[in-house]
């Protein structure tokens, strides 16, 4: 298979997960003489396709990953619920002023929050996020502070003691928090430990911290717990949101904000 022999790694993964998938089950001998690369490079491949849920290794070979990943990854959740997510966004950022200090997590909602803080004046803002840190790196109305520490993969955040570290010298008018599960009792988690622990950080060192999450989230639990349904100042969801769910996250004191539709997006 000559043609192979032009192929990126990128590229050359991309058609191992094919194969992988069409036939069920390939070797490694098989990989390496299809794609005419060492016994050490095609291990080496099938180790980082493993690692990103797409393949499960075997011995002698890979079959599909048919298990569903921990964690859906951040291009694939950033198409889900658009429109509900938009609508958060400009309802969240009706709370932000001009000048204000205010910190973002991780995520696709925070996301589409900071596609709209930009169209306010000399704000702050302080990410855990490289890749909302690399939309907002070339505003010059925009005072961006980025938290370092480990990049993960799956959501663009960064998360360790250097994350945690630089959270505790810094203060803010509002945080945006970005979670994956709402829940009466379990609260407000997230898929992973060390991000969850950034997040509460943001949430303590803001004078008012806020949950985002679209009505999908309600009823979920995730592995990491970030705070208690009546530890945030305010969630805000959007307008499909199940009333009942709503009054019920109120009876356990927390403050909800059902944002209207924007009819505008």
């Amino acid at each position: 298979m000559r043609e192979t022999m032009e192929l990126s790694a990128s590229e050359r993964r991309h058609q191992i997960v094919r194969y992988v998938q069409e036939t069920g089950k390939m070797k490694t001998d098989q990989l390496c003489s299809i794609f005419e690369v060492s016994e050490v490079t095609l291990r080496r491949d099938l180790e980082i396709l493993e690692s990103q849920n797409l393949i499960r290794r075997i011995r002698g070979g890979a079959i599909p990953n048919t298990s569903p990943p921990l964690e859906t990854l951040f291009q694939e959740k950033l198409s889900l619920n658009t429109r509900y997510k938009k609508d958060i966004a400009v309802a969240t950022a009706s709370l932000v002023a001009d000048g204000h200090v205010v910190m973002l997590s991780a995520g696709t909602t925070t996301t589409y929050i900071a596609r709209e803080l930009v169209k306010k004046r000399e704000l702050t803002i302080v990410t855990s996020a490289i890749n909302i840190a690399g939309e907002l790196a070339g505003y010059d109305h925009i005072t961006l502070v980025v938290i370092g520490g480990i990049a993960r993969k799956g959501s663009y955040a960064t998360v360790g003691h250097m994350a945690d570290q630089a959270l505790t010298s810094l203060n803010a008018d509002f945080s945006f928090i970005g979670v994956d599960g709402v829940d009466l009792q379990a609260g407000f988690t997230t898929p992973n430990l060390m991000e969850a622990h950034t997040d509460v950080m943001m949430l303590r060192a803001a004078n008012r911290g806020v949950i985002v999450a679209d009505h999908s989230k309600f009823g979920k639990i995730a592995l990491s717990p970030v705070a208690r349904v009546n530890e945030a100042s305010l969630l805000i969801t959007d307008h499909d949101a199940n009333p009942e769910y709503v009054a019920e996250l109120q009876q356990r004191g927390c403050n909800v904000w059902t944002c209207p539709e924007d009819r505008g997006i």
